[in-house]
């Protein structure tokens, strides 16, 4: 189906392609390493060589979900199939700060959110406060790719001003490194206007076409326009000389609208206040597919009997009831008919790679920006927290050198990606990118657990802390760290460190599901305070910093 365009006339390009061939332009950063353009923490595209039993610049294809739980695998048989059953299975992979605007920015730039500095979806922070001056894209495009971005960006893109203005819109804005641009606008457009769409209306979403004009797909299902525009891409990329960078970034199964008539809405909860249940939409063909054999939702059945050592934030929420265990299964099962779809065009883009001759040559990642809470916790859904089902994420490889079917338990994270493409590509990234590449431990094996993650979250109202990010206190006249809730996930334990002075400690060994509030407990007070002591090694680590070993006693498992 062809959509209607609209252009902005008398607007120059927004982007700039790599005009070099590419031998010319690798040449030139070999010369220049070190030189850019950009003000920004430049990115150091020296070429390094690529594994002898990979291709030296293969295409990179990123197929990114939103809020899609580890365990949501089960829901797409055909991904599991063709990209695990292919390649490698992360299984423990995190999103250290599980909230969609950070957890991108992270993805794109390789650091932190104390680094890139994006602590929230809204403003102040959001789009307009992304530095997006040295991102994979830039490394890669400066590299000689053609890079593309297909769907979902940062929360805000649109109707936010541009990194570095002082007022207006980003509804022509392209991030530098783009070669090729479709970023779904969050809003912007204004009423009336025939284009006017949103990145979570399911069935009426505009995209930008390279900032000169937009897409709009009204009357299309987001999922599947957005897989056909991909193999129209792979199609055309394929038939060049370039090696390509595409990021396809789906907004399923993130709640969005239309509203529909299954839809849970709200539902009183045991305390008598109301809990909406949002929830994502799909076309008529997938519904009730999940009916008979989901029958609750994954978090139905959690049940701390004693919450009373948990922290207030947890402690205040009230047990679910049966109302609320019944639309926790509706919105369970309208997330697996989402996720099918994106199974679907997930397939179709391994077929079409397949078809152009590209599949060989070409590293393709399955992932999520965070999970996704549906009940544990008392959580009724939602996300932000740094327990199993939030910080979770899938993580499927495969590509060049990578052995079928393996499983992979050494840590990853949302800052792993950017490096990992950049070793894929033969680029040096940023010495300020605190992520690490994976592409060997998908090669060649685990090395066992070695780092610490560090867990991160957005600001909660006026809670601030007395110390700065460093965790300094602020009698100097530091500035006061804003994040709610930090803390370390190693392979046995969860710490968290709390604004309120609180903490948490779980023992993942023998509580899976976090149920008991270790914290203050005599038998782990060694534990803790060596968790502690790393909690402050990593809590305003910048680059190598974050890749510091853990110590042996909580190293490996």
């Amino acid at each position: 189906m062809t959509s209607p365009t609209w252009s902005r006339p008398g607007r120059p390009p927004a982007i700039r392609a790599a005009l070099l061939p590419a031998a010319l332009l690798a040449l030139l950063l070999a010369l220049l390493v070190g030189v850019a353009p950009s003000p920004a923490p430049a990115a150091r595209a020296a070429a390094a060589p690529a594994p002898a039993s990979a291709p030296a610049r293969p295409n990179i294809v990123l197929l990114m979900v939103d809020d899609m739980r580890a365990d949501d695998l089960r829901f797409m048989p055909r991904t599991r199939r063709l990209i695990g059953g292919e390649g490698v299975t992360f299984s423990r992979s995190f999103s250290p700060n599980p909230l969609c605007c950070p957890a991108r920015a992270s993805a794109l730039t390789g650091r932190y959110t104390h680094n890139h500095r994006v602590f929230h979806v809204y403003a102040p922070w959001g789009f307009r406060s992304f530095d997006d001056r040295s991102t994979v894209a830039t490394w890669l495009q400066h590299a000689g790719y053609a890079t593309i971005h297909l769907g979902k960006y940062l929360n805000g893109y649109g109707f936010m001003r541009e990194p570095g203005a002082t007022s207006g819109s980003s509804v022509h804005y392209v991030p530098p490194g783009w070669t090729q641009w479709r970023a779904s606008l969050d809003g912007g457009l204004p009423p009336g206007h025939p284009a006017r769409g949103s990145t979570y209306e399911f069935f009426d979403t505009t995209l930008s076409r390279n900032g000169e004009g937009f897409q709009p797909l009204e009357g299309q299902y987001q999922t599947r326009a957005y897989g056909r525009i991909a193999r129209e891409i792979v199609t055309r990329r394929a038939a060049g000389a370039r090696p390509f960078y595409l990021q396809v970034a789906f907004t399923a199964p993130h709640n969005g609208g239309p509203i529909e008539p299954d839809d849970p809405g709200d539902v009183k909860r045991s305390d008598g206040k109301l809990e909406h249940f949002g929830t994502t939409a799909r076309p008529d063909d997938v519904k009730g597919r999940f009916d008979r054999t989901l029958t609750a939702a994954p978090g139905a059945s959690w049940h701390d009997p004693d919450f009373s050592d948990k922290p207030a934030y947890l402690a205040v929420r009230p047990p679910l009831n049966d109302a609320e265990r019944a639309a926790m299964l509706e919105e369970t099962r309208q997330r697996a008919e989402a996720l099918w779809v994106v199974d679907q065009q997930v397939e179709r883009t391994i077929e079409t790679l397949r078809a152009t001759g590209e599949l060989d040559r070409t590293l393709v990642v399955f992932t999520s920006d965070n999970g996704f809470y549906l009940g544990e916790q008392r959580f009724r859904h939602g996300k932000v927290f740094p327990h199993e089902p939030s910080i979770r994420v899938p993580l499927l490889m495969r590509g060049p050198g990578i052995p079928a079917g393996a499983i992979r338990r050494d840590p990853v994270m949302s800052m792993d990606l950017a490096p990992t493409f950049a070793a894929a590509a033969g680029v040096v990234p940023p010495a300020t990118v605190d992520g690490q590449s994976v592409l060997s431990v998908a090669r060649n094996g685990d090395v066992g657990w070695q780092r610490g993650v560090l867990t991160e979250s957005r600001p909660e109202g006026s809670i601030v802390r007395d110390t700065d990010e460093a965790g300094r206190p602020l009698g100097g006249g530091g500035t006061a760290d804003i994040r709610y809730a930090i803390g370390v996930r190693t392979a046995h334990f969860l710490y968290v460190d709390l604004a309120t002075g609180e903490e948490e400690l779980y023992d993942l060994r023998t509580d899976p599901e976090q149920y008991v509030n270790l914290a203050g407990r005599p038998e782990y007070a060694a534990t803790q305070a060596l968790l502690r002591e790393v909690l402050s090694r990593l809590r305003a680590c910048d680059g190598a910093e974050c890749r510091q070993p853990l110590p042996p006693e909580l190293a490996g498992g």
